[in-house]
C-alpha cells in the first residue's frame, strides 16, 4: 500500500497545508489470468478543502479515485464534494466505465441526499455512483479488491469514525479521523504498521473533541503501532518539536506530516 496525504491542516486557512485528505493506492490480486491487470483501487478517505487539486499536485487523477470513505460530516472533511463531483459531471476528457463508491458513516445517505438537493443534477456524473452508509459501531468489516476496510467510533461528533485497511500483502493502516482519545480507537489500531492520527492542539491549550501531543502518544503507545504520522495539525501545534513531543509517549516512528508526503506502507 502507498498512503499519500493529500491535506495536512484544519479550518485555520493555510497556504501550506490543505483541509483533511488522505490517499491509499492499494494493489490487490490479479484481475485476469492473461490481463495482467491489477485489481487495486484508489481509496479517498475524506475531501476537505483543497482535496481536489492537491490530488492533481501529487499526481493523482481525482477523477478515476474509486471510492471515498468519509470519517464524519464537519466542512474541513467535506467541502470539495462538489467540486469533485461537478468535474466529474463536466471535466472529463475521457470515459469512466468503472462506478465510483461514496461511503460514510450513519447517516451518511441522508447527509448525502442533502448535497444533492442543494446541487441538483450537477452531482450526477455520468457513470454510476454507488452511496451507501456505515453503522457507527465496532466489529464490522468490508471486503475490497486490495484487504479488508473496518471501523469503530471515534469521540468527536456523533457520526465520527476511524478506519482501518488491511491490505492483501500483511500490511495494515489506520486512520483516526478526528478524536479525543478512545479505547476503541486504540483497538482498531492495535499492531497497525502506519498510524495517521490527528494532533490537532498542544497539551497545554486542548481543543474538545481533539487529540494533543501526549493523548496521539498515549494510543499510538497503548495500540503498539509501528508508525504514526500526524496530520490535521493547527498553527499552535505546528510551532512545537512534535517529535519530540510525541516521543515522550512513544518509542516508534514518529512522522510529521506535510501536504503531498508519499509513504509505503
Amino acid at each position: 500500500m502507498r498512503l499519500t496525504t493529500i491535506g495536512t491542516g484544519g479550518v485555520f486557512p493555510n497556504t501550506a497545508r490543505r483541509q483533511s485528505c488522505a490517499i491509499i493506492e492499494t494493489s490487490g490480486e490479479t484481475s485476469g489470468e492473461t490481463s495482467g491487470e491489477t485489481s487495486g483501487e484508489i481509496l479517498v478517505f475524506d475531501l476537505g478543502n483543497g482535496a481536489v487539486r492537491g490530488m492533481l499536485r501529487a499526481g493523482l487523477d481525482p477523477l478515476f479515485v474509486d471510492r471515498l470513505f468519509f470519517t464524519h460530516f464537519h466542512p474541513d472533511h467535506t467541502t470539495d464534494i462538489p467540486s469533485l463531483m461537478f468535474s466529474m459531471k463536466y471535466g472529463m476528457t475521457e470515459e469512466r466505465t468503472k462506478p465510483l463508491r461514496i461511503v460514510g458513516p450513519h447517516p451518511f445517505e441522508e447527509f448525502w441526499g442533502k448535497f444533492k438537493t442543494v446541487w441538483g443534477d450537477w452531482m450526477e456524473p455520468d457513470f454510476l455512483v454507488e452511496v451507501s452508509e456505515l453503522p457507527v459501531e465496532s466489529g464490522h468489516s468490508m471486503e475490497l479488491p486490495g484487504g479488508a476496510l473496518s471501523w469503530t467510533p471515534a469521540k468527536h461528533s456523533p457520526e465520527s469514525i476511524a478506519y482501518r485497511l488491511d491490505s492483501t500483502n500483511g500490511a495494515s493502516f489506520a486512520y483516526t479521523g478526528d478524536t479525543e482519545y478512545a479505547e476503541s480507537v486504540v483497538e482498531l489500531a492495535r499492531g497497525a504498521d502506519t498510524l495517521l492520527i490527528e494532533c490537532s492542539a498542544p497539551d497545554n491549550a486542548p481543543i474538545p473533541g481533539h487529540l494533543t501531543p501526549s493523548s496521539a502518544a498515549r494510543i499510538a503507545s497503548e495500540a503498539e503501532v509501528g508508525r504514526v504520522i500526524l496530520t490535521h495539525l493547527f498553527p499552535p501545534v505546528l510551532e512545537l518539536d512534535l517529535v519530540t513531543e510525541v516521543g515522550k509517549g512513544f518509542d516508534g516512528e514518529i512522522i510529521v506530516a506535510e501536504d503531498g508526503m508519499r509513504l509505503e506502507i
